[in-house]
């Protein structure tokens, strides 16, 4: 499996549901130009995610078409063939998600103090 934060991963998670959606594959979607393909590069040690994206050509065969780098607190800075609204939606949807689930305990308790 991919390392990266949890914020990424969840962005990530974001995209393969997109892609499940359309393809029923776990990175192949199609976009506004076309069909794509993400391909997760290397691990990086801050938590980012990067790697790369290709465009399906009509013959069947794909070429590379850009990348994507999501950073290790979740911000997508470049997604090659997905919009800029779904960018927008999977980072939001990414952030509740992770706000509901993976919040520390801790900061749960200091927020429970506060109220009471």
């Amino acid at each position: 499996m991919y390392k990266c934060s949890a914020k990424a991963q969840l962005v990530l998670d974001q995209v393969t549901a997109r892609c499940q959606k359309d393809t029923e594959t776990n990175n192949t979607w199609n976009g506004k130009s076309g069909k794509y393909m993400f391909i997760a590069g290397r691990e990086n040690a801050d938590g980012k995610a990067t790697g790369v994206v290709h465009k399906y050509q009509p013959d069947g065969s794909h070429k590379l078409a850009g990348s994507y780098k999501i950073l290790a607190d979740g911000i997508i800075t470049r997604f090659t063939g997905l919009s800029k609204t779904d960018w927008n939606n999977y980072m939001n949807s990414a952030e509740a998600e992770y706000k509901k689930s993976l919040t520390p305990a801790s900061e749960e308790n200091k927020l429970d103090t506060r109220v009471a």
